[in-house]
């Protein structure tokens, strides 16, 4: 037998999603009614953006829906049409072609938390894949619509920055390149037209030997949190001599946009390798960020703080991470 209170709470619950009523400032109840006028499945790329073409701003894509469908039931988004693209053959791939890494739109954040080709040659995209949300997220969520969402704090977005990123996209008006680095214009904005645009496509770099990535995510817990910061980074270092090759470092929610810390990056070139250098540069990257407060990720000083905290961690070890290759071609070379 159920108790009162519990009972009372059932009744409650029943109630308010017949009614579908919003029962604070930030709970919501919803019914499981979602409002649109056709759901289309074409299996062809070129019958998609025809469905495009022919509805025009009535229409939208849906692969994962994460968002989406969360906008629509928010009211956030109203399309008449929604346009599947799920069956369309050949975007669901992540392989190396020519030294480049090429992920189809459709790919998964499970699958790309544990693609093999991922952990040996970005790690830094498998890790930042491996924190969105929730498994149940994670086998839905499409790394297309991580990166089309716009989010300062993507956990794709981020690491694919540092990777040096371009985004394919097909449409009405053909085909085009875009870096991912001119890719975002705000929160909740990119280059994309959400009723035109298909992402299809993202390549980068596979790092080579002497190459090494990672990412870092600091937030309250360990999953189903928002980011209070992530950074993601690529290096090479020459560690017999002791010095910097070359480094990226890409940070994110702590800009209107997730960016490039292009100084710091400049500064560590071909500098020597040592504590007081990978601080200067910390900090450097610090500087450049501009966080807002912001009640579910701290104060804009404490942001910075972390920023300047984080890139140190990271670039320590990915000189960790560098050592066994190190090792196994000073082997090679005594051989």
């Amino acid at each position: 037998m159920l108790c009162p209170r519990f009972r009372s709470s059932l009744e409650t619950n029943e109630q308010l999603l017949k009614e579908d009523l919003t029962i604070s400032e930030t709970r919501y109840v919803w019914s499981t009614k979602l409002d649109w006028d056709k759901y289309l499945r074409p299996r062809h790329l070129l019958e998609a953006v025809d469905l495009l073409e022919s509805y025009g701003k009535e229409a939208k894509i849906i692969a994962g829906g994460t968002d989406l469908l969360i906008q629509i039931r928010k009211k956030e988004a109203m399309p008449r049409v929604l346009v599947d693209i799920t069956k369309i053959s050949g975007l669901d791939e992540i392989r190396l072609e020519g030294g480049l890494i090429k992920v189809g739109a459709l790919v998964t954040h499970h699958q790309m938390a544990t693609s093999s080709l991922l952990k040996e040659k970005a790690l830094a995209l498998s890790e930042g894949a491996s924190w969105v949300g929730s498994p149940q997220i994670r086998n839905l969520g499409t790394v297309g619509g991580n990166i089309v969402s716009g989010q300062p704090g993507a956990d794709t977005t981020i690491p694919l920055l540092a990777l040096g990123a371009t985004v394919k996209m097909v449409g009405v008006k053909g085909e085009r390149i875009v870096a991912l680095s001119e890719f975002s214009g705000g929160p909740g904005k990119t280059v994309a037209n959400g009723t035109s645009d298909i992402i299809t496509e993202i390549s980068f770099p596979a790092l080579k030997e002497g190459e090494a990535s990672l990412t870092l995510r600091l937030a309250r817990r360990k999953s189903l949190a928002l980011p209070i910061l992530v950074t993601s980074l690529v290096l090479s270092a020459d560690l017999k001599e002791k010095r910097f090759r070359h480094v990226s470092i890409a940070l994110g929610p702590v800009a209107p946009v997730p960016f490039r810390a292009k100084e710091a990056e400049q500064y560590l070139g071909s500098a020597e390798i040592n504590g007081k250098t990978i601080h200067e540069a910390a900090r450097r990257a610090a500087l450049e960020s501009h966080p807002r407060a912001n009640p579910l990720r701290g104060s804009a000083s404490y942001r910075k703080d972390m920023v300047e905290a984080l890139v140190e961690r990271g670039i320590k070890k990915g000189l960790h991470l560098l050592e066994p290759q190190h090792d196994k071609s000073e082997n090679r070379d005594r051989g």
